[in-house]
């Protein structure tokens, strides 16, 4: 049986009469409730966010939850469609603050954050606070994502967002929750900064079911943006045609994947203290990367029919003063070297060939004098 609001108001303002606090106690429990509103809209997995673009409902995941479903009603007009993007930022760091800025077009007004590593996110606008889980874990990939409600037409304003992982959220905290400023500075002071890939895209009339940066959302990649958006990452729009995640090291595994042009291999290890090697197709040839994984992910652009072959093993059985790639061959024997002295151990990694969706005649790569690669794009 479900209540409306004025329903409470009615029950609560009965029970009321001659006593005092009854106003209060009841303008507190309507604020309870629209905050638990609040946070089921708010999180959500990548997956129910494609199927509320079809659908009017939205199954929400709760954080914590073994899958179950949780119909919550969306008007017609705030469904997860695609809207303009406002604002966005991308971080490399978790467990500190980060602050965007943005002026609303409309009273519809919706946020998304996306992750590389599993992690709880915490979002706060004036007294609305959000948190979900975020991330990739137990094979699924998870976002963030809600309605920012005190967002006004023309008024700039300012999110305040941070991530941080699972274990280092107070156990009081749980998915139903209905949070206040004061935890979310609680749980931010007890935050420790460390390495992580996510970022947050606000949207005017509609969270973008399609913001994801390739890099981050191996398993899914990103649609082309209707509105002529880019992922925030300034990687060519791909989809993911395999992707695989593995619980062993030090061993070479075949990545079988048929690209009908340009694509990219992303190859993400959980810590920081792994290495990956890949080479192109199933023989394992001529060495094509050879750089430390972590939660940002090696990447390598190629075309081929055939796959790829991926190996990661620990960074210190690694010769520090090795250039892999300066000479392939070389490069390909002293990985052989690395590999052939090791034997397979525990460890958690995951590799995803997408396919790019930008004709590869309109992509253009540039490169820094430290080796970072820029792409730009021709209409």
């Amino acid at each position: 049986m479900t209540h409306t609001e004025h329903d409470l108001r009615e029950l609560l303002a009965a029970r009321s009469e001659g006593g005092s606090g009854g106003a209060a106690r009841l303008e507190e429990i309507v604020a309870r409730g629209r905050r638990i509103r609040r946070r089921r809209w708010a999180a959500a997995g990548t997956l129910a966010a494609a199927l509320a673009v079809v659908a009017g409902l939205a199954p929400v995941l709760l954080p914590g939850g073994q899958g179950a479903d949780i119909a919550a009603s969306v008007r017609e007009d705030e469904q997860r469609g695609e809207g303009v993007r406002l604002a966005g930022v991308r971080l490399a760091n978790v467990g500190k603050k980060e602050k965007v800025s943005f002026t609303p077009r409309s009273g519809k007004t919706f946020y998304r954050v996306n992750c590389a590593g599993p992690v709880q996110t915490f979002v706060r606008l004036g007294d609305q606070v959000d948190h979900g889980r975020c991330g990739s874990e137990q094979g699924r990939e998870w976002s963030t994502l809600g309605k920012l409600e005190e967002a006004r037409e023309g008024v700039t304003a300012e999110v305040e967002v941070f991530t941080l992982p699972t274990s280092r959220v107070p156990a009081d905290i749980t998915a139903e929750t209905a949070l206040s400023r004061e935890d979310f500075d609680r749980v931010l002071a007890l935050a420790e900064p460390g390495s992580g890939l996510w970022e947050i895209a606000i949207h005017d009339g509609g969270v973008s079911d399609r913001s994801c940066s390739p890099d981050i959302c191996l398993h899914s990649g990103t649609l082309p943006a209707t509105k002529g958006e880019r992922n925030l990452a300034g990687l060519p729009n791909s989809h993911t045609v395999e992707s695989r995640r593995f619980k062993e090291i030090n061993k070479k595994f075949r990545v079988k994947a048929a690209l009908s042009g340009q694509g990219s291999v992303y190859v993400r290890c959980e810590g920081a203290d792994l290495y990956a090697f890949i080479w192109p197709g199933a023989t394992g040839g001529v060495l094509a990367v050879a750089q430390p994984c972590g939660v940002k992910p090696v990447n390598w652009d190629f075309q081929s029919t055939d796959g790829v072959t991926v190996a990661v093993v620990p960074r210190e059985q690694v010769p520090a003063d090795v250039d892999f790639v300066l000479d392939p061959e070389k490069g390909a024997d002293l990985a052989g070297q690395v590999l052939g002295r090791l034997t397979p151990a525990p460890g958690n990694w995951e590799v995803a060939v997408q396919q790019w969706d930008d004709p590869p005649s309109k992509v253009k790569k540039s490169w820094s004098s430290d080796g970072q690669v820029t792409f730009s794009y021709e209409d």
